[in-house]
């Protein structure tokens, strides 16, 4: 054993294995410290607690050693004629976390290359720019081979997901909800609709949660970007007693307004439908006069008796009645 590498039992972390300790010596000390844990059993307990510390500091050490060398393995793969779905197999990871890999590893290697050159080194490490830019080369190969690569499986699998959504319109428990989720995509976008949905002046309701299929756009505006197929949940108030086809129905619609006085009037005053927003509003005015001049008023510091808010709240409810006034004589933008 020469004297740059250290002895078994002073190995107990991975920093004290010397920098550039060749991978073989690794293997074989971490061998070695193994078999003596198998075969002696009348050992001084230090020392077998030794060859135990021995063997997991000397296999973090090769982990760490492998990994820093995995940029420049996948490099000369790829200069060596793979392709990347065959660099990708072979780290049994997908493409673009490999290019990802390749890209970081390329990017830490430059700085190291700059940084030798401003201390002036004698021996320069690392990829110049040269070096970088034909490295840089494949990994944008690699990011158009990863766009493919997600554009044809997209294409594969959306009839699949748009078939199994389609299959369940309304998701009234967890179960059901689990269930849905475990024919989909682990890494598939989930999101959740802004509002709640009903079909105006629907007196008795339900509510259920309409699952559905949407296109989501990841990396927006860069060369990245790409749509994919996502999940949003939208919870529905739909009609009660009904048969669950005539739920079904409507809680797949896509024109229902929202839910609550604010959003619905936003709805449909940007459609033109004047009345019907117009007494939206008036509802939101009203609830704002009684949070005005009843709840906050009460919390009042520098008014012990929210008189003040109180007056705010009469000219709220004033605008309420004009404005509700006002919805009864509008008249409402032709189609």
């Amino acid at each position: 054993m020469s004297d740059q590498h250290t002895t078994e039992d002073t190995v107990r972390r991975p920093d004290d294995v010397p920098a550039g300790t060749p991978l073989t010596f690794l293997s074989q000390q971490r061998a070695a410290a193994s078999a003596r844990l198998r075969t002696e059993h009348d050992r001084d307990q230090d020392a077998v607690v030794g060859d135990a510390l021995t063997q997991l500091a000397v296999g973090e050490a090769i982990r760490r050693a492998v990994r820093s060398e995995r940029g420049g393995m996948v490099s000369q793969a790829l200069r060596l004629g793979a392709t990347w779905d065959q660099v990708a197999a072979a780290l049994d990871t997908t493409v673009l976390a490999a290019v990802d890999d390749l890209r970081v590893w390329a990017e830490g290697q430059r700085t190291l290359y700059h940084q030798h050159l401003a201390a002036d080194a004698d021996v320069l490490v690392g990829l110049d720019e040269d070096a970088f830019a034909e490295v840089m080369q494949w990994v944008a190969f690699g990011l158009g081979w990863s766009a493919v690569e997600a554009r044809d499986a997209r294409v594969e699998q959306t009839p699949r997901l748009r078939a199994a959504v389609a299959a369940a319109p309304m998701v009234d428990t967890v179960g059901e909800l689990r269930a849905l989720l475990e024919q989909l995509p682990d890494e598939m976008p989930l999101s959740l609709d802004d509002h709640h949905r009903a079909l105006p002046g629907e007196p008795n309701q339900v509510h259920t949660i309409h699952p559905r299929l949407v296109a989501t756009v990841s990396g927006l505006a860069t060369e990245a970007e790409r749509t994919q197929p996502g999940l949003m949940l939208t919870q529905v108030y739909v009609p009660f007693p009904a048969e669950d086809e005539e739920q079904a129905a409507v809680a797949t619609r896509s024109d229902l307004p929202a839910y609550g006085e604010l959003p619905r009037a936003a709805y449909h005053l940007e459609r033109g439908e004047l009345r019907a927003g117009l007494k939206d509003v008036t509802e939101v005015l009203e609830e704002l006069a009684h949070l005005v001049g009843e709840v906050a008023a009460d919390f009042t510091e520098h008014d012990e008796d929210g008189s003040q808010l109180r007056v705010e709240a009469k000219r709220i409810t004033h605008a309420a009645e004009r404005v509700g006034k006002l919805a009864d004589t509008v008249e409402e933008v032709a189609e």
